[in-house]
């Protein structure tokens, strides 16, 4: 049991590293003038990285029995995760506002990728918290938005170094819940199709196949065409 919380530590942190690492050209390289950047981008990175530091935080408690503060401090995350929500709608906002007057196309890309970041961070996380008392659920869905957490992140590392590895923003949220799965199936016999690990999969299968549909659609372009022009 405690080499598989010390993995979830490892498995965090390395998230964060690579999170934080991934944004350092775009923001954390303009230390101390950060007045460029709207509050919203502070407030979003803030919770971000409020998120990653709970839920490196957690295990930990775990791992050391103090369960009552493990439960005090997850209540913190019934604010971080709407003011994620939040700030992740605000900023794809911004996005689209820009990038509308450039090309509707990309606009409509990156509003519907926005929408599939916080509709499934939403999801994975009130999943996780319904199953707070079945372990194995709660920690494969907090794994789940954490993911999602860390994508962008991911690709802006990637981008630095090889636009062309784009791929492996797509890849990553099939290593790791696929690698716990073959683990769990060796190692516990545990059945793969009634893992949550497995229906994580499948949702992510879904959001790829959802990306490739809609977005070039004339439904879905005429429809973000209308709303920026509401906003």
């Amino acid at each position: 049991m405690e080499k598989k919380y010390k993995s979830l530590i490892i498995l965090f942190a390395v998230i964060t590293v690579v999170s934080v690492a991934g944004f350092y050209k775009s923001y954390w390289s303009h230390f101390p003038d950060f007045a460029q950047f709207p509050k919203v981008i502070h407030i979003h990175f803030a919770a971000f990285i409020c998120w990653f530091a709970l839920v490196i935080v957690q295990p930990v408690l775990i791992m050391q029995k103090k369960h009552a503060l493990h439960r005090k401090l997850g209540r913190i995350s019934y604010f971080l995760a709407p003011l994620l929500v939040i700030t992740i709608v605000l900023l794809a906002k911004e996005k689209l506002l820009r990038e509308i007057a450039v090309s509707a196309e990309d606009a409509a890309t990156g509003a519907f990728i926005s929408f599939l970041d916080f509709t499934s961070f939403t999801v994975y996380y009130l999943i996780a918290v319904l199953n707070k008392n079945n372990i194995r659920w709660h920690v494969a869905f907090i794994i789940g938005a954490t993911l999602v957490a860390f994508n962008p992140g991911l690709a802006r590392l990637i981008n630095l170094f090889n636009p062309e590895l784009g791929l492996a923003v797509v890849i990553v949220p099939f290593i790791v819940p696929g690698t716990i799965i073959i683990i769990e199936k060796i190692k516990f016999k545990r059945p793969v199709l009634r893992s949550p690990y497995f229906f994580f999969l499948l949702f992510w299968i879904l959001e790829i196949v959802l990306i490739v549909a809609i977005p070039q659609t004339t439904f879905w372009q005429n429809a973000i065409v209308k709303i920026a022009g509401m906003l």
